[in-house]
């Protein structure tokens, strides 16, 4: 009875304490008992994401090894098993995760640790570590998988023999890994974005290497920016799915994210900068770049979501923050962010307070010679209202049925609102726009199915 009513009084101050904004809270899981690292209150790091068998699942880097859970149909994180790291202890910050080809690969920066490959093949019921061994590595910081050519790249890494800026190995047989070849041409890689043989290696003080490793004996330079605006240590970052938009997250305190132009990797250059804003030293760590949305990991600020479909103007558009304690110290609050589930569900992990699953819909990118649009329309959900003429502006949204009762009265400050319409009865209704610039109203109709 103790126990779960702590746990209720744990969910409770959790989703209470969160602040948000168009991203709804799901479900949330932590435990207790694990090593505690020496500020006294993190235990938790990395998130990633995978789909086994047609099921989507979560997992979430401790202290103490690897937690998994099946994500389930009804919104609910189902914990379904535990890998312990090689390495546990109050010192285990950073393990790291990709999956390929029905297996999870799991490594840890700390420690005599190692590689481990788990089996999900046979998800939900059973979890297998299918190789365990540091022989071909002891420590790494980061890795990624280049699915297309089966390499796996271990960034900031640690053998037997010693310490390398990064190493390549073949995976084709998933649980063979096979030893390609060092990178020794800077002087650490802290992570790297890897595809079809591109890779996007974040260079801490020395910037972004672009290199090409189709033959990883004989790497290929295919760009580089070591001098920026903002510049400070390059930690992380994400390609866009047409390979013109880079994403690049400083983990410096009070650097901004930039927003780079890829299209021309003998000229990158960045064409804009986005920041939470939220305090002085705020400070970003990961993110995922997915349809034109930057889902950006930010520590004490928790979720940080930005539109970046226009690199030259990139503009806040949700956050959720899970971490409600003091900013003083850095380096708090969410490490972790995964927006790649094909439901849209996202993860994100939170150093103190475990895994959340959350919910959030972009708002649409419009493509209209109309001032105001409402869509989807109709919709059964969730509407958008868009409006572009007046810019971002102080306005209120009144809904009407068609019996012109109104229905709800919403305020907003930027080019689009989110509006829940889950509760509405199906039918029409009409949405009256005014703003404090213009004495005009206009209206819109929607359906509600």
């Amino acid at each position: 009875m103790k126990f779960i009513l702590f746990s209720l009084m744990l969910i409770f101050s959790t989703v209470f304490f969160s602040q948000a904004e168009y991203v709804n809270y799901l479900d949330s899981w932590t435990t207790t008992g694990l090593p505690v690292t020496n500020d006294g209150e993190s235990v938790f790091n990395e998130v990633w994401g995978f789909v086994q068998a047609g099921k989507e699942y979560a997992v979430i880097g401790s202290t103490a090894g690897t937690h998994f859970f099946l994500v389930n149909d009804n919104n609910d994180l189902d914990s379904i098993g535990f890998v312990q790291g090689k390495h546990v202890a109050t010192d285990a910050v950073h393990r790291d995760y990709h999956d390929y080809s029905g297996y999870l690969y799991a490594v840890c920066d700390e420690g005599s640790s190692s590689l481990q490959i788990i089996d999900l093949h046979y998800l939900p019921d059973s979890l297998h570590v299918v190789y365990d061994s540091d022989s071909l590595m002891v420590r790494v910081h980061n890795i990624f998988i280049d699915s297309a050519t089966a390499k796996l790249y271990a960034c900031g890494m640690t053998k037997n023999s010693g310490g390398f800026p990064m190493s390549v190995f073949d995976i084709s047989s998933p649980t063979n890994p096979v030893f390609l070849s060092d990178y020794e041409f800077v002087n650490y890689v802290h992570d790297a974005y890897v595809r079809n043989d591109s890779a996007y290696l974040n260079c801490g003080p020395q910037g972004l290497v672009v290199v090409d490793f189709s033959n990883p004996n004989l790497p290929m330079p295919l760009g580089n920016l070591e001098f920026y605006t903002d510049k400070g240590y390059n930690h992380s970052g994400w390609l866009s799915e047409d390979g013109k938009t880079y994403v690049l997250c400083d983990e410096t305190p009070s650097m901004k994210v930039k927003v780079l132009d890829v299209s021309d990797l003998s000229n990158i250059q960045v064409a804009s900068l986005f920041t939470s804003g939220f305090y002085q030293q705020t400070l970003p760590h990961n993110v995922i770049l997915k349809d034109g949305i930057a889902y950006v990991s930010y520590y004490n600020d928790g979720l940080q979501i930005f539109d970046v479909r226009n690199i030259n103007l990139p503009k806040r558009i949700g956050y959720y923050d899970s971490y409600q304690g003091s900013n003083s110290g850095l380096y708090r609050g969410v490490w972790g962010v995964y927006p790649n589930l094909p439901s849209g569900r996202i993860l994100i992990s939170d150093r103190t307070n475990g895994l959340y699953l959350l919910d959030f819909v972009p708002p649409p990118e419009v493509h209209s010679t109309s001032d105001f649009l409402v869509f989807p329309n109709p919709s059964s959900d969730y509407i958008y209202f868009v409006h572009s003429h007046l810019g971002n502006s102080d306005y209120t949204v009144e809904v009407f049925n068609l019996l012109g009762q109104k229905v709800a009265t919403y305020n907003g400050d930027r080019d689009f609102l989110y509006i829940d319409i889950s509760a509405y009865r199906a039918g029409l209704y009409l949405l009256k726009y005014s703003s404090n610039l213009s004495d005009t109203e206009n209206v819109i109709s929607f359906i509600k199915r």
